[in-house]
């Protein structure tokens, strides 16, 4: 997919002497448009849902929440926590952008507290947190959580040693890249044979999406309905240049 977005990308460029745009740089459109399509469906999705519950959404085709959820779960992972013995934290991942559920034990649902309230349910007899009943905080600079009753942590040493506790959580996409090899006074020829290489994770019907984000953030401002146009148009030049 990412070939074909920079061929279209290029050909709307090249199309009207709007200009060019290096292979880096259209790496870094890249990243950024595919995080902003990313990030956008997690508002879609909250929108598709109250829009189900109002029965504004249907099932099956129409079940446009599900869509997304389906979208949404190609980013999810599951991978154990490890322990900071300097902060009396777990480490989140770094790639991490929304905690679905920490798992204690691979068997007990960790309940997320606010920072506000945690003070009153650790000072409960009632509501304190417990080995069956564990809560977390996430930390103020967003890279790690605490674990109440801290004893449920419980390493030794070193630090970054592998606990008990498990995490599932929506990643970031990875950063697309198109990589190339270059030839003598020609263009930069696309490798996908390139250990750097790494395809958009976002679904194939964005490609128009991601164009046109393209092409605004290299300074061009252009309709999604001229996208498609230009995109079929650069798809017959190539194939007549390939008969």
């Amino acid at each position: 997919m990412i070939n074909e977005v920079r061929n279209n990308v290029m050909f709307i460029l090249n199309k009207d002497n709007r200009g060019y745009i290096t292979p880096m740089e259209f790496n870094t459109y890249a990243r950024q448009a595919q995080l902003d399509i990313f990030q956008k469906y997690m508002y879609d999705y909250s929108n598709a849902i109250i829009k189900q519950n109002a029965r504004y959404h249907g099932d099956g085709y129409s079940n446009i929440s599900k869509r997304i959820s389906e979208i949404i779960d190609t980013f999810s992972e599951y991978q154990t926590m490890n322990y900071n013995s300097t902060t009396g934290t777990l480490q989140l991942p770094v790639n991490y952008y929304y905690i679905e559920k920490i798992i204690y034990n691979n068997s007990i649902e960790v309940d997320r507290a606010d920072h506000s309230k945690i003070l009153n349910l650790l000072n409960s007899n009632l509501t304190a947190p417990t080995a069956s009943y564990p809560s977390y905080i996430v930390t103020s600079d967003q890279g790690a959580v605490t674990l109440y009753p801290n004893s449920l942590m419980n390493p030794i040493s070193p630090p970054g040693i592998a606990t008990n506790v498990q995490i599932r959580f929506i990643r970031y996409p990875q950063d697309p890249n198109w990589t190339y090899t270059t030839i003598s006074n020609g263009e930069p020829i696309f490798d996908p044979t390139n250990a750097q290489y790494k395809d958009f994770e976002i679904p194939y019907d964005e490609l128009p999406n991601v164009v046109s984000k393209i092409l605004q953030y290299a300074g061009l401002s252009i309709r999604e309905s001229e996208v498609v146009q230009d995109a079929k148009a650069e798809e017959i030049q190539t194939a007549q240049q390939t008969q």
